[in-house]
């Protein structure tokens, strides 16, 4: 299968000498199955051929193979400015199923992790999940924190849970907060409050001493929310009116983002019986609040998701509306590709972007525009899927109109 990918005999004969040579035929045919381009296909055989070079001087086994080798082995390699996986992970993440599908490597879970971080991470993950019931964003955002902190205090060091000291946990969130802006300053002392508290719930430390993550001051509210004015919106969306298939799909996710004020995750999620097309209902899953609501499908978002789902989505058999336009055609892997998406999609109209504009932007637009029109804050919660009216009143600040029929005049008479 190599021949039909390249064409000079000692490229074939140097792959298939590697320690990964007699697998790279497999993989050449499963990606062309998939529906994978020539030149994808040719990079993901050149790095897994470099892997398998790496496994070779470090003296690794295939047997050994597994997620945690591979980020080892990636972790040599720059991540790109948008923190995505650097090139030569291309083609991996393909081997190693492919290596479980020949029963090579055993499946993922089926044996320890290298080291006792990796053992300890995955235990706070699940305490995380099961027993906090956090998001997978929280999840994702805690873990990291939690594998930061815990370098900080032992380095390659063994756990020793008893060396924690108040004065570590305080230079950690400070250094850390010092960094950050807005919301993620707090976000590493409830980050490093969490993994203290899963030790006393373990019961390797009482309580008491996540008291020494300082909270990081911030005021309530302070920055005025990013959003688009309705020009601005319908500035993008006419960016997208041509009937290409990325146009479709991209124009029925601006949609739901900009009129109906989804979250990102929730477009990702988006399954087909989430959608009533006789009854004009759009249900969204349950989430971040743990809730599930239902929205109306207006008139423009359902032409925008039919003409998608008629016109522009690639043949498949999955049950998630949107679905990635390269082979195999697979549902968005999280909420950044959306927020990447959107945050394209702004460009591509010309607008001027702040650093932290993205999908939320649109949500934010959604929100405001319902303020300024006198929706009650209950009927803008109930849409947005807020637990609590005073995240929703942070919108009212944007009603600048009503504020300013109710501002005070300067003391002294001043401009």
């Amino acid at each position: 299968m190599l021949e039909q990918f390249y064409t000079q005999t000692s490229v074939i004969t140097q792959f298939r000498r590697g320690l990964l040579g007699a697998y790279l035929d497999d993989l050449a045919a499963t990606l062309h199955e998939q529906g994978y381009a020539h030149a994808s296909i040719r990079c993901s055989l050149r790095h897994c051929d470099q892997f398998g070079h790496w496994l070779d001087t470090q003296r690794y086994t295939v047997a050994e193979v597994d997620e945690t080798l591979v980020e080892q082995y990636l972790h040599r390699f720059p991540r790109s400015r948008n923190g995505r996986r650097p090139k030569e992970a291309q083609g991996l993440p393909h081997l190693i199923r492919l290596l479980r599908q020949h029963d090579i490597i055993p499946p993922p879970n089926s044996r320890c992790s290298p080291t006792a971080l990796h053992q300890w991470l995955r235990q706070y993950e699940q305490y995380l999940e099961h027993v906090l019931g956090a998001a997978a964003s929280t999840r994702k955002s805690y873990l990291r924190i939690a594998r930061q902190f815990l370098r900080a205090c032992f380095g390659e060091a063994p756990l020793n849970w008893e060396a924690i000291e108040a004065r570590t946990i305080s230079a950690f969130v400070q250094q850390e907060a010092s960094t950050r802006t807005g919301g993620g300053r707090k976000l590493v002392s409830a980050g490093v409050r969490a993994v203290l508290r899963f030790l006393v719930f373990c019961g390797d430390r009482p309580p008491g001493l996540e008291a020494a993550a300082p909270t990081q001051r911030q005021w309530t509210h302070a920055p005025l929310p990013n959003r688009l004015t309705m020009e601005d919106v319908e500035r993008v969306l006419a960016a997208y009116d041509d009937p290409t298939p990325p146009h479709l799909r991209d124009r029925a996710i601006i949609l739901l983002l900009a009129r109906l004020g989804l979250r990102a995750h929730e477009v990702v999620t988006l399954h087909f019986e989430d959608i009533d097309w006789h009854a004009g209902w759009l249900g969204i899953r349950a989430g971040k609040t743990h809730r599930e609501r239902r929205l109306p499908l207006t008139q423009e978002v359902g032409t925008a998701l039919a003409s998608y789902l008629r016109h522009g989505r690639p043949v498949s058999t999955r049950r998630q509306v949107f679905l990635q336009l390269r082979a195999p055609f697979r549902p968005f892997t999280n909420a950044c590709s959306v927020s990447d998406l959107a945050r394209r999609a702004m460009v591509h109209a010309g607008l001027t972007l702040t650093p932290r504009m993205g999908a939320h932007t649109f949500r934010r637009t959604a929100a405001s525009q319902m303020v300024n029109r006198g929706v009650s804050f209950k009927d803008v919660a109930d849409v947005l899927g807020h637990q609590s009216l005073a995240t929703t009143a942070l919108y009212a600040k944007l009603d600048v109109e009503t504020l300013a029929s109710v501002a005070l005049p300067w003391p002294g008479g001043g401009a």
